[in-house]
């Protein structure tokens, strides 16, 4: 059984700045300047401070990439380390009111986009087995900051399911990344207090059953029904905002083995080629980003879940040139299509 987001597991539209706000806070208390942060990002200032304001994936390319620049040795462990649920506003006081470890994981996963969504997150329960993995994948697909943002998240969600149970001691029963142990290293396993491995083919908590069933000593039944109906409220205006580059994923999608063409997309929605370029730098992005994202997700899927050739994938995709497929697949992860299949 897998427990997943409803909404496109894809980078869409705009987030909320929740988390940003809360690093921008945690550095400054460092001596860090907000101006380093929000260097080429066209952040204002003002809007971090503003549970309303939003922002695109650019914009957290580059202010993560501010980040990364700053140096700091195990920074995503500083930072994940000191995130509360009271910085994620309503989020994070729901979450607190969950009565077990599973409805927490599964309230993150449904609720994700009321906050900073920078990787998908879903629970995978095996009953065979027993065992359950809480797995994590990047949503801003830049080679440069996929390590720093899946570290940061596998931290911050520590972080939170200690607080909801109210044991700052609690860690999961091993923790699994994809890519290769960091020179910071022996910090994170004093934090995640579990035995780590890299190289795997998937990055994700793993954990027996049972823990799923852990009671939270916070919860509060009584005030769940309320929370639940403002998150829907919330939840339900941020994919009303997102119809728009719901509906382009989807054409695309269904066009992906094709040669994709914007001037294409655009008669099909009844726009002018300018309105959608417009329409889509509203959103933050673009039709080329878009096609990229969705194939490099497509393409991930079918070589670790299906064994057609290298040559085929390219197609099904878009590439009549499996060189070329190679290349761009190489560009977007940092690995060669062979060599994702090998490790899965």
């Amino acid at each position: 059984m897998v427990q997943q987001n409803a909404l496109s597991a894809n980078f869409t539209g705009q987030v909320f700045a929740h988390k940003l706000n809360f690093i921008s806070t945690t550095l400054s208390e460092r001596g860090i300047d907000l101006s380093r942060l929000l260097k080429d990002t066209d952040i204002e200032p003002y809007g971090l401070n503003d549970r309303e304001y939003q922002i695109n994936k650019d914009q957290i390319v580059t202010f993560y990439r501010n980040v990364v620049a700053l140096d700091i040795p195990g920074i995503s462990l500083l930072l994940g380390a000191a995130i509360k649920p009271k910085d994620y506003g309503l989020y994070g006081c729901t979450l607190l009111c969950c009565n077990s470890l599973r409805s927490a994981l599964e309230f993150s996963i449904r609720y994700h986009n009321l906050v900073t969504k920078t990787v998908n997150m879903t629970l995978h329960v095996d009953c065979e087995s027993e065992q359950s993995c809480f797995r994590f994948e990047d949503l801003l697909h830049t080679i440069d900051l996929a390590e720093f943002n899946i570290e940061l998240q596998c931290v911050i969600v520590l972080s939170l399911v200690r607080d909801c149970m109210d044991n700052e001691s609690f860690s999961f029963d091993a923790l699994r990344f994809s890519f290769a142990k960091p020179k910071h290293h022996r910090g994170y396993e004093e934090f995640f207090g579990c035995p780590i491995t890299y190289g795997n083919p998937h990055n994700e908590f793993v954990f027996d059953d049972d823990k799923l069933s852990l009671n939270t000593p916070r919860s509060n039944p009584f005030a769940m029904p309320l929370l639940l109906s403002q998150c829907d409220n919330v939840l339900n205006s941020v994919a009303t905002k997102n119809e728009f580059l719901i509906t382009i994923n989807q054409w695309i999608a269904a066009n992906m083995h094709k040669d994709l063409c914007a001037e294409n997309l655009a008669s099909d929605l009844y726009l002018t080629p300018r309105t959608l370029r417009r329409k889509l730098s509203e959103q933050g992005t673009s039709f080329r980003d878009i096609v990229k994202e969705l194939r490099c997700s497509a393409a991930k899927k079918l070589i670790i879940e299906t064994q057609l050739t290298i040559e085929d994938i390219g197609c099904a995709i878009g590439f009549n040139d499996v060189s070329n497929f190679r290349a761009a697949f190489k560009k977007w992860t940092g690995q060669t299509p062979s060599n994702l299949r090998q490790i899965n």
